[in-house]
């Protein structure tokens, strides 16, 4: 009789507990949709958002390791280098002339390919094998400039340097953390353009129990800062988010807020008394 007693009141306080732990979500509930809500970015900082980024391709970009060194791009081995040279240049050599036949119709500049060879290194006509590794198209503008001025050249000519393929073009990513179903960093084919629903579901989707109602992207400017911006993915703001533009190197971050980690309590503390009753059923 004692021993039932003893139940009896243990099984109480444990209703008593129940009650206090409601209360207390309900009251976390009631902050989270009253004012606990992440501030979406204004228009200020949305214009500034959407003229940042992309990150050139071939540069470190943010990642699940944290944000990395970016700058000037840099060529490797497999880049195909495009010159603009003046087409005086041609009186140099009978051969200059079919190595630089005009594509797109001037008669003042003509196009020169080359790719960087394993050993970083591109031939030119007349002035032969040139090492660029890891060099910047101006300082490879410069280092041209210098081998035909003015040894065979009089006057010093202007050369113009681009990448007409990046051999890093696969490196070109997103990233997608926080509460998704699968986060990860994603590739970003050149001819595709995503938005940020699409960036989500390449992560799985939302996390249905936290069920998240704000994101948060972040991308970096042209100085190198980091820049971002809040947006809403509720039902209601679905159309909204299909026109956010989600660029190479961005970071899309679903993170909690009190919201979402009120929901996430409630579902542990629902499933542990799941657990439990099943338990001393069995």
């Amino acid at each position: 009789m004692y021993e039932v007693s003893r139940i009896g009141a243990f099984v109480h306080f444990c209703r008593d507990i129940v009650k206090c732990l409601m209360v207390f979500i309900g009251l976390l509930s009631f902050l989270c949709l009253y004012g606990c809500s992440p501030k979406l970015s204004t228009p200020e900082q949305l214009e500034r958002f959407s003229s940042a980024g992309p990150i050139a391709t071939g540069q470190e970009v943010i990642g699940l390791g944290g944000v990395h060194h970016i700058g000037p791009y840099r060529v490797v081995p497999g880049d195909i280098l495009e010159f603009q040279m003046p087409a005086v240049l041609r009186v140099i050599s009978a051969e200059f002339s079919e190595w630089l036949k005009p594509v797109y119709g001037r008669r003042d500049y003509e196009p020169y390919l080359a790719r960087i060879s394993d050993n970083g290194t591109i031939t030119l006509p007349i002035v032969g094998q040139l090492s660029v590794n890891n060099m910047t198209l101006s300082e490879i503008e410069a280092l041209v400039i210098d081998a035909y001025y003015p040894k065979y050249v009089v006057h010093r000519p202007m050369v113009v340097c681009e990448v007409m393929k990046y051999q890093r073009e696969s490196e070109r990513v997103f990233t997608v953390m926080g509460l998704v179903r699968s986060p990860n960093a994603f590739p970003y084919p050149p001819d595709v353009q995503y938005n940020l629903m699409e960036s989500l579901a390449y992560a799985g989707g939302l996390d249905m129990v936290a069920d998240p109602r704000y994101v948060k992207v972040y991308r970096q400017d042209s100085d190198g800062e980091i820049v971002s911006a809040t947006f809403s993915i509720d039902s209601k703001a679905f159309r909204d988010a299909y026109a956010v533009a989600i660029k190479p190197g961005d970071v899309v971050y679903v993170d909690h807020t009190l919201r979402t980690r009120v929901n996430q309590f409630i579902a542990d503390v629902f499933n542990f008394r799941v657990g439990y009753y099943a338990d001393v059923r069995d």
